[in-house]
């Protein structure tokens, strides 16, 4: 048995205790240290979209360690970050990578996540961290691991950058444009007081100015983000899309064809998941601030029903053991 937070199909969310599925060949017995709350998260407990089996179990952002590996592909005690993406492998977008996959699925919605003590997973979504790894930091390899394969899309970093929402992927993609080019000056748009004190610390200057910038960061999703950032892109400029809207939204083709933008989607990630735990490694205080918020699991589902209306300056996690 495993305390865990479910989510039925009535959208009710509620702590219990849930019964282990078996451990196979071929997965793993995690015990999960943090688990990070995301966007997605919140919207599926709002709307249960992407959910294939009910009850649910949310949190694809986990790190955890290994306690039982039947096959000997890890190790008792292994300290593992988790692939969130769970591909069909049978279609073509899989040919190329598993986050074009057409059919593409996530740890928490077709599979139980990690919003549980334990939780049991195919050993092919695990990626070894670092022993010395500090756990805290570590559960944010997933969404760094999203931001760097945005900001790998484009085609250059220019020497400014606007950043739409500084919510947690705002801060990271701000954190992977300035570890590619330490001189972009980034300036951020954020509404929420406390996320502009977190932007301000991590060295992005505040603007509310109707300025153009040769490239604009959609990390907010709001319904007219993309056509401000539309407003807001120089000719010849990009914006790269990397957080995902909830409502359906009118754009401005003329400005976007007139002024030659490009408009790049990016979803998931492809192999950055490895590269992102190696830079949460090598530099944790980078990162450590980024995290402003830490839950017990008895106290996670108030939280939850909470964030739409009370949103953290950072990465909010739910904790899992005690520390």
């Amino acid at each position: 048995m495993t305390d865990a937070l479910v989510l039925r199909e009535d959208l009710s969310l509620a702590l219990e205790q849930r019964v282990l599925s078996s451990t196979p060949l071929g997965s793993a017995l995690i015990a999960v240290e943090y688990a990070g709350i995301c966007g997605s998260d919140l919207h599926v407990l709002n709307t249960g979209d992407w959910v294939t089996t009910w009850p649910a179990i949310l949190g694809h952002e986990i790190i955890g360690i290994v306690e039982d590996c039947p096959g000997g592909e890890f190790s008792t005690g292994d300290r593992v970050v988790v692939d969130s993406r769970v591909p069909c492998n049978g279609c073509l977008g899989c040919q190329t990578a598993a986050n074009l996959c057409e059919n593409l699925a996530w740890v928490g919605e077709i599979v139980p996540g990690g919003y549980q003590r334990h939780t049991v997973l195919d050993v092919g979504l695990l990626h070894l961290c670092p022993p010395e790894l500090d756990a805290r930091v570590g559960v944010l390899a997933e969404p760094l691991a999203v931001a760097m394969h945005g900001v790998s899309r484009l085609r250059e970093i220019p020497p400014a950058a606007l950043i739409l929402g500084y919510g947690p992927i705002g801060a990271l993609v701000h954190s992977e444009l300035s570890r590619l080019r330490p001189d972009c000056v980034i300036t951020v748009r954020e509404p929420n007081s406390d996320r502009r004190q977190l932007a301000e610390a991590c060295g992005a200057t505040l603007t509310s100015e109707s300025t153009r910038w040769p490239l604009v960061v959609d990390a907010a999703g709001y319904a007219t983000s993309i056509s401000d950032a539309i407003d807001l892109t120089a000719h010849g400029g990009s914006i790269l899309a990397i957080a995902i809207p909830h409502t359906s939204t009118q754009i401005d083709a003329q400005g976007l064809v007139e002024r030659s933008i490009s408009l790049i989607g990016s979803v998931g990630f492809n192999d950055e998941l490895a590269q992102a735990i190696t830079s949460l490694n090598d530099n944790p205080d980078h990162y450590r601030a980024l995290v402003t918020e830490e839950v017990p699991l008895a106290l996670a589902a108030d939280r939850l029903r909470t964030m739409p209306t009370r949103p953290a300056a950072g990465k909010v996690v739910i904790q899992l053991v005690d520390r």
